[in-house]
Formats: C-alpha cells, sequence, structure tokens
C-alpha cells in the first residue's frame, strides 16, 4: 500500500505524485494494492494543482466549478481519460487542518466516488480571492467567487465530510507514527 503525504498544493505538487507512484508501480509491482493519499493538515495551494491531482485519479467528469456574487461569473473545470493507479483502490485522509485546495481534492473524489474519505470533516474555506492593491501602498482582499463540488455544494464554512469518521483524541498523536489511528485504519482498510 502506497502512503503519499501532500503538505501544500505548489507548482511541483503533481510531479512529485506522479514520481511516487511509479515509484510504487516499480517496487511493488502486483503487490500494489492502492494508495492512501495524507491531506491532513493542509493548507491549500493553487487551484490548478488541486485540479491537476483531482485529474489523476479521475477518468471524466466535473473537478470543481466556482460562481461569483451575481452567478453569472462561473468557471468549470473537468477531467481528462487517465488514472495513474488504474482504478485501484484510494482513501484520503482530511482533517479540520485540511483547507482550500485539499477540499476540492477530497470533494471531488469522494463526489465522483473514487476514494474513501477517512477522518474529520475538513476546514471549510470554499472562497475565491481576489487582492485589490490601493494608493497607500495597502490593499484588500476580497472575495469573488466560491468553490463549488460535482455535487453542486459549496465547500465554504462547511468543508467536507469523511466517509468515515475518525477522530484523533491522543496528546501523544503524530501523522504517520503508531500512535496514527487514521492512517492505521486506512492502511487496514486498503488491506481488506
Amino acid at each position: 500500500i502506497g502512503y503519499i503525504r501532500l503538505t501544500t498544493f505548489s507548482q511541483q505538487t503533481t510531479p512529485g505524485l506522479v514520481k511516487e507512484v511509479q515509484n510504487f508501480k516499480k517496487e511493488l509491482g502486483d503487490k500494489f494494492q492502492g494508495i492512501v493519499l495524507d491531506l491532513r493538515n493542509n493548507p491549500g495551494g493553487l487551484l490548478s494543482e488541486a485540479i491537476s491531482v483531482s485529474d489523476s485519479f479521475l477518468e471524466l467528469g466535473e473537478i470543481v466549478s466556482t460562481r461569483g456574487r451575481d452567478g453569472k461569473d462561473s468557471t468549470h473545470h473537468y477531467s481528462r481519460p487517465g488514472d495513474i493507479i488504474n482504478g485501484l483502490p484510494l482513501v484520503v485522509l482530511i482533517n479540520s487542518g485540511s483547507a482550500s485546495a485539499s477540499e476540492i481534492v477530497a470533494g471531488a473524489l469522494k463526489d465522483h466516488k473514487r476514494a474513501v474519505l477517512v477522518g474529520e470533516s475538513t476546514y471549510g474555506k470554499g472562497s475565491v480571492q481576489s487582492i485589490i492593491p490601493l494608493k497607500n501602498e495597502g490593499a484588500i482582499r476580497l472575495t469573488i467567487s466560491k468553490y463549488y463540488l460535482p455535487s453542486g455544494k459549496s465547500i465554504s464554512e462547511v468543508g467536507v465530510a469523511p466517509d468515515i469518521s475518525i477522530e484523533e483524541e491522543e496528546s501523544d498523536f503524530r501523522i504517520d507514527t503508531e500512535t496514527d489511528n487514521q492512517l492505521n485504519f486506512a492502511r487496514k482498510l486498503l488491506a481488506g
């Protein structure tokens, strides 16, 4: 079972993801059973990378859309054919630190029933913001639209709920250690 943790969505996210998947295929061969994609405490990043990561696991369908205040300014982003793990099982770990771009990925994979989400509800940052410079060298951050999942639900202030809720309550909890109940559950889920 492959384990990939994404801590942000930068220009290197998708190339790094593809490289790791290729390594799993090469190292594990026929024993490769699926992937745990860990988006916990990932605050987001580039929308283009969230779309690209989602597209890596989806065959076809909408990934995310944005709608402005008046409903006229909307954009839709779709996946292209080609799942980099050829339909193998995928579990996505999320928590309240998963925000923005990580919520787009989790929500798209959930809505298309491509992944099982395990953990806790995400943060709920589903707004698109623009920074408008001011004459006094300051700036205003203005929300210009909101993100919507393929189901039509807004991420904003609601977040994405896991399919299987598992909370980390121990004070000694650390991601990717023996005390990581969410990751341990995901591995058991994929193992059968």
